[in-house]
């Protein structure tokens, strides 16, 4: 978990051109489609969600031909409050 410098939604806006809309699949069926920034630290690969999105571990994240698996969910924060879900995948 880390602290960000800024809000979510200041954070997504700051980064508006590289959101990509993401089909969330769970046990095969079609959970809902969210906007996600796809990122890497640490060479482990991620995509961030404003915090309130229904991800979980286990769940299939689809954007185009791509499709990735939720291996692993961490939180950012913005003044002491949950505001980014960070979905690891593989």
């Amino acid at each position: 978990m880390s602290e960000l410098p800024v809000s979510a939604e200041q954070y997504f806006a700051d980064f508006s051109f590289d959101l990509a809309d993401y089909r969330i699949i769970r046990k095969g069926k079609y959970v809902a489609t969210v906007k996600g920034l796809d990122n890497s630290s640490h060479g482990q690969q991620f995509v961030s969600f404003l915090y309130g999105a229904d991800i979980k571990i286990g769940d299939m994240l689809q954007t185009g031909t791509t499709i990735l698996f939720v291996a692993r969910l961490d939180y950012d924060t913005y003044n002491g409050k949950k505001q980014l879900i960070n979905a690891f995948v593989r």
